[in-house]
């Protein structure tokens, strides 16, 4: 399969997110998705790269977070990489209730933290986390609609 890729690199400093998550939107925007799509997966690998700086590194700037953006023709896939801690894979798997599910209108109810992971398994096709050497990846899986005409998207 091939495919186009493109490499990015940040230090582990919260400020340094925006970057990612421009380029993120703008790489999408030349994909065949709509511009919500766009922003949608942009949001994931922004968040993504949020938990690696907070989770893996515990906020400490001086390690390096790796973007890998990879363009098929019939995927995207948004590799997001680290050499922290590890997370708990279990944290990926399906849940009962999901913390999406909340009542707006209750907003002692509306949750604070954890929204993450759960916008990432609703917006993504596919979310698989490995490790192996040292270095943990959270890969994201976009599936791509067949190509269409600017006016058929433009109906949806």
């Amino acid at each position: 399969m091939s495919g186009r890729r493109i490499t990015l690199a940040i230090a582990s400093d919260l400020q340094n997110v925006p970057l990612i998550g421009q380029t993120i939107q703008r790489l999408c925007s030349l994909v065949p998705l709509s511009d919500i799509e766009s922003h949608q997966i942009a949001l994931c690998v922004v968040e993504a790269v949020n938990n690696a700086i907070v989770h893996a590194y515990s906020r400490e700037a001086e390690h390096e977070v790796e973007v890998v953006f990879a363009q098929y023709s019939d995927r995207l896939i948004v590799q997001i990489c680290d050499a922290g801690r590890t997370m708990d894979a279990t944290r990926l798997a399906p849940q009962t209730a999901s913390p999406l599910d909340f009542d707006p209108g209750c907003l002692e109810r509306i949750p604070e933290r954890g929204l993450g992971l759960a916008i990432i398994r609703n917006t993504m096709d596919e979310v698989t986390y490995t490790t192996s050497c040292g270095k943990n990846t959270l890969t994201l899986t976009r599936l791509l609609k067949p190509c269409q005409s600017t006016q058929e998207r433009l109906k949806e």
